[in-house]
């Protein structure tokens, strides 16, 4: 009878065994972090005066925040990293429960990271950068309140719609503990760091009609100069040369009165149709030049003829190619 119960006492050993080294485990590891969450929101109500050559953007919005004490109340620490001017008024705190819920409206003026290079085609994004200026990560740590977070849809851009919102929680790294003697020189220090983003693309494209129609014009001006051969060229030559010069010129007028965002931003599809036409007539100059030594030549008149024309339908196949390339690129 004794020999029946011995196994069933040793699982029940095994089994509490198990269980102390469980617990010993447990008491073993550090306990959970205690760090405070406070969970952010927020609602953008305007966005206005956008500056491309400083890169600014003026927004009004309403933060805020539930947190589980007074003294972590996020509102009351508000630091906005990419602010040049900000004016926080309106601020309240109540307690609910055993949470403190806290809001505040905001002026101000952020710096962004505006890029033209797909302009007049260009989406842009509109950041706002929230921390603590006070507590660290070890301290605070910010969730998202993406639920209750939004814009205002009756928002009016002008040449932009907003097409996309959303609100994060991140880290924000510093190559620096601020002179805090609580943390060990050179390791740096980490603040969550709620963003709030805003995609914003250009709805209105008249601008790049207004822009590019006179380069258009120029290269039909250009296209039209290969058709110019008659019998006895060098008579009209002078007009040839006319006509393609006038195209260069009013291209190059043209590019500079547009070329403002290029000038700041590189290379913009504005600026690369312009390029394009300025060397498709240039090749109408260059093929001009030909004709006139060519025709010094009775023997090589009827060659030129057929070589001016083949120039012109494959510059202009190749341009109308280019044109097209350029624009898919904007678009997509």
């Amino acid at each position: 009878m004794p020999s029946l119960w011995r196994p069933a006492a040793g699982r029940t050993g095994l089994l509490a065994c198990a269980v102390a080294a469980v617990a010993f485990l447990l008491g073993a590891a550090p306990p959970a972090s205690a760090v405070p969450h406070c969970r952010i929101g927020a609602y953008v109500t305007d966005l206005y005066d956008f500056e491309v050559t400083p890169r600014t953007v003026q927004a009004d919005l309403w933060l805020w925040s539930v947190c589980p004490t007074a003294g972590t109340d996020a509102v009351k620490r508000l630091e906005f990293v990419n602010a040049t001017r900000v004016t926080v008024s309106d601020e309240s705190t109540e307690k609910v429960g055993d949470q403190y819920w806290s809001q505040v409206k905001v002026s101000g003026t952020f710096r962004q990271k505006f890029s033209l290079s797909q302009y007049p085609f260009d989406k842009q994004t509109v950041r706002i950068l929230v921390e603590d200026w006070e507590l660290d990560e070890a301290e605070l740590v910010y969730s998202a309140d993406a639920r209750n977070s939004g814009y205002d849809h009756g928002i009016e851009l002008g040449q932009f719609t907003i097409t996309g919102f959303d609100v994060r929680v991140g880290r924000h790294d510093y190559r620096t503990t601020f002179g805090d003697p609580r943390l060990q020189s050179g390791e740096g220090s980490r603040y969550s760091q709620f963003v709030v983003q805003l995609s914003i693309s250009r709805a209105d494209v008249t601008g790049f009609v207004r822009e590019t129609w006179p380069v258009y014009v120029a290269f039909l001006i250009s296209a039209i100069s290969y058709l110019v051969m008659p019998k006895e060229l060098l008579s009209v030559v002078s007009s040839r040369f006319g006509i393609q010069g006038a195209a260069i010129f009013a291209i190059v007028v043209n590019m500079r009165a547009s070329g403002e965002p290029g000038t700041a931003f590189g290379v913009t599809p504005v600026d690369q149709i312009h390029l394009v036409t300025l060397a498709y007539v240039l090749v109408a100059v260059g093929t001009t030049t030909y004709l006139v030594w060519a025709w010094s030549i009775p023997g090589k008149r009827s060659g030129a003829r057929r070589l001016n024309y083949a120039i012109a339908a494959v510059s202009t196949v190749l341009y109308f190619a280019a044109n097209a390339v350029t624009i898919a690129f904007a678009l997509t």
